[in-house]
Parts: C-alpha cells; structure tokens; sequence
C-alpha cells in the first residue's frame, strides 16, 4: 500500500505542482475567494491520495504526505525568489524590485543589519497581494540560519520548516 501511494505522489507531484508552480504568477496573488475552488479541489486530490475520508481535516495529511497547500506554494515559489534576489543571482532588470532595509534608513537598524528588505506601505488589497509586498514579508519570517544557504538546500529545509507548522496546528 506504502508503494502505491508513493507511485501516486509521485505522479501528483509531476502533474499537479508543476503546473500549480508554473501558473504561480496568475494565481498565486489572486483573492481567497477566487482561489476557493481550486483549493477545495486540491484538498479533494489530497483526500484521494491518502484514501481519507471526505470530512476529514486536510493539514495532517499535508503534514503525512509531505505536501504543501497551495497557498504555501505560492509562499515557497516567493521565499525562493528573495533569496535568489538576495544571493544576486537575478538578471539585472530586478535590480529595483526590492530595497535594502540598509538603503532606507541612514542609522543603523535590526532590520538593516540583518538582511531585510523594506516593506514599502500599500494601501490597497491589490497591492497587499503583490510580490513587492509579500516578498519581504515573508523574506522576514525567514529563520537567518537557512537564508544564507544554498539554493536547492534553502528550498528543502524552507519547505520543511513549512510543513513542521502544519504539525503544530494539528
């Protein structure tokens, strides 16, 4: 049964999160409201994966099968960009998407000598769904220890630190 399952995330994997991460600019900064269905189909695969009930609670089983909800995909596809942006290994048409804490303020800050990037104020839900927004927001939650890692390894332990959360919501 333990290999099926692993056949089937597999496939899931494949199918579902590449196409999830590759459209992630169309729908990752969309209301919750327009995002209701997709979430609740994606829950819906989660359930069958598992074979779970219908009625049953979706975050241990993200917690059980090592997946993230789509909302956290979204927040891992943007921690990866800040960090990419933060290692400099962005083209240079980026260069202006985001400013230094350091840039900002002329003294100095924990924010400025930690890494952080200013969060510029917004005044809409429109903007509070932006990249520009939530780029730093989240580059902020960020323990310090992983962002100074390597790309492939900071995107392991960023996506574990997220699926250690749901374990504590369970």
């Amino acid at each position: 049964m333990a290999h099926v399952i692993g056949l089937i995330i597999r496939n899931y994997c494949h199918l579902m999160i590449r196409n999830y991460s590759h459209a992630i600019g169309a729908w990752g900064s969309a209301t919750k409201t327009s995002l209701h269905r997709l979430n609740t189909l994606h829950n819906k695969i989660i359930k069958t994966i598992s074979w779970s009930s219908y009625r049953c609670h979706v975050t241990p089983l993200f917690s059980q099968l090592n997946l993230l909800k789509l909302e956290d995909i979204h927040q891992l596809e943007i921690a990866k960009l800040m960090h990419n942006f933060h290692s400099n290994r962005m083209p240079n048409t980026f260069d202006h998407l985001f400013t230094a804490v350091n840039c900002v303020h002329t003294h100095e800050t924990r924010s400025s000598t930690s890494g952080q990037y200013f969060c510029h104020p917004v005044f809409s839900q429109y903007g509070k769904r932006s990249i520009k927004f939530k780029g730093p927001r989240i580059w902020q939650q960020i323990d310090s220890s992983i962002k100074e890692l390597p790309a492939v390894i900071f995107k392991k332990r960023y996506k574990n630190s997220i699926i250690e959360s749901y374990k504590n919501h369970e």
